[in-house]
């Protein structure tokens, strides 16, 4: 079983990182298109829409990850009653959510001359716009949908990164074709739906073929769907917080200060969250192997996979904060232009809030796999509560800068701080010191680390591109030695790292 799930790990993080490459490389070349050919309003306004769907969104509530959560225990004794039970019923709760985001999406589009500030592109119907958007979510829904869970709880997540790496190809070239040629946003974005009902069509063929026998028949009993019904709600206030960090911070900023700022922003953000989807592709390439893991292996010894992973993933979020760090100013300056590059303090607030953001992803994958998403419900409602108020707040007197630190002060309270001491608490039966000891430890040597590369990366002149390009290299060797120094002072780190190296090694 073991071998089984390191094989499934391995897996999915190879094709989960292809399939990253491949839907953050087209869609970074198509935002450039846009930004040249049409300007940043349009950036702007994608933003915008992409946004408030997501605010749409909140409907789905984390059906998926309590059907994901209730499907690995069935599939790993292969109960096919409840498996199609809890097909059936999954079947169902989409087909409403599809149906209830049309009804709400149409019902807000009054509202959307509120929402922005200034004026739009003149080219634009900002309704026609909307309705496409509002289709490709809602089409999301409604057609077989709810069979991607069958593959993801399967461990074979690899397989719907691979529908979408072929998918997003023959979408982006289509869409970068158009584009250049017509030089017109509609025909660019009419693609986004079309291709969503073929993923979906897609992913529904191959579960067929894979899952035969896993139709949507038969009822779950009471006690069943209760169970469901809490992670449900467990998990739908953790959702509606993350669309609160994430989402509202476009709608806030394009109602105080316009769309160029909402692209100015969204930029910057796209970086974050493309470095931040790289290393999320190993929290989604473990967490079907960790909650098999948590099916099977006693608490102690997950327990101490937890620290070893932590370890790991730490050490990788580090390293990309230190990079973003170093390297958005002369990449935003080749891609964006001087007059669409923020100051290097609300640089300095990115690269906070992204390793925030991350460094408790691994605890995030256990607390997601040992189904305890209830428990989070007060941390996450008032971190919900605390960062729409502190964005009003802070975005009002600070603009940009205040809504990233507004993030960045809720985050560490209520989900780092308190998501982090209950895992702890509730599924290892510890307490949370040697956790947040460790957190600090590899947050100084982060602090650290930053200092020295940045320094050295301040001696080096030229073009921005060669300045690019050097401080890329500086990068790769400098925090990167550093954090080896400072792992090899420790014993278990080292037995850490010797573990990492027997992992990673080909067997002959």
């Amino acid at each position: 079983m073991g071998e089984s799930r390191t094989k499934n790990v391995k897996r999915n993080m190879v094709y989960g990182l292809i399939n990253k490459i491949i839907i953050l490389g087209f869609p970074f070349v198509i935002r450039t298109i846009i930004l040249y050919k049409l300007g940043a309003e349009y950036l702007g306004l994608s933003s915008l829409f992409s946004s408030i769907l997501q605010v749409l969104n909140m409907a789905e509530l984390g059906f998926s990850s309590a059907i994901t959560f209730n499907l690995y225990k069935p599939m790993a004794e292969n109960d096919t009653d409840k498996i199609c039970a809890l097909m059936a019923l999954y079947r169902k709760i989409y087909k409403i959510i599809g149906i209830g985001i049309l009804v709400i999406g149409t019902a807000i589009i009054p509202l959307l001359p509120r929402l922005i500030k200034g004026e739009c592109p003149s080219d634009i119907n900002i309704y026609l716009l909307y309705l496409i958007y509002l289709a490709n979510t809602s089409i999301s829904y409604l057609f077989f949908a709810y069979k991607n869970v069958l593959l993801t709880a399967s461990q074979r997540q690899d397989v719907l990164n691979n529908i979408d790496t072929v998918l997003v190809i023959i979408r982006s070239i289509i869409q970068i074709s158009l584009l250049c040629i017509v030089s017109n946003y509609y025909v660019y974005i009419i693609w986004n739906p079309i291709i969503t009902l073929i993923n979906n069509l897609a992913v529904a063929y191959i579960t067929n073929k894979r899952f035969p026998n896993y139709v949507c028949r038969g009822k779950l009993d009471r006690d069943e769907i209760r169970s469901i019904v809490q992670l449900v709600e467990g998990s739908a206030i953790g959702k509606i917080g993350l669309v609160a960090r994430n989402s509202f911070d476009s709608i806030i900023l394009s109602a105080f200060l316009g769309l160029v700022d909402v692209a100015i922003y969204s930029n910057y953000f796209y970086i974050l969250n493309a470095v931040g989807s790289m290393t999320s592709t190993t929290i989604q390439s473990i967490t079907a192997s960790v909650g098999n893991s948590i099916a099977t292996e006693s608490v102690e010894k997950n327990y101490y996979d937890f620290k070893r992973l932590n370890f790991y993933y730490n050490w990788i979020c580090s390293w990309c904060t230190i990079c973003m760090l170093c390297l958005y100013q002369p990449f935003m300056k080749i891609w964006a232009g001087v007059d669409l590059c923020a100051d290097f303090i609300t640089v300095i607030l990115f690269c906070v809030y992204f390793y925030i953001g991350q460094i408790g992803q691994i605890r995030a994958a256990y607390a997601t796999a040992s189904g305890i998403w209830w428990e989070f419900r007060y941390l996450q409602i008032g971190e919900m509560i605390g960062n729409f108020s502190l964005n009003l707040l802070f975005g009002y007197f600070w603009g940009m800068k205040g809504i990233i630190l507004a993030t960045i002060i809720t985050v560490f309270i209520f989900s780092f701080v308190g998501t982090g001491k209950k895992t702890i608490n509730i599924y290892f039966q510890k307490g949370a010191k040697e956790y947040f000891v460790n957190c600090v430890i590899y947050s100084i040597a982060t602090i650290l680390g930053a200092a020295l590369t940045y320094t050295i990366c301040l001696f080096v002149h030229g073009s921005d591109f060669m300045v690019l390009l050097l401080r890329m290299a500086i990068c790769c060797v400098v925090p990167n030695a550093f954090f080896l120094i400072v792992a090899a002072k420790s014993e278990i780190y080292r037995s850490y790292m010797a573990q990492f190296v027997n992992v990673i090694k080909i067997k002959k």
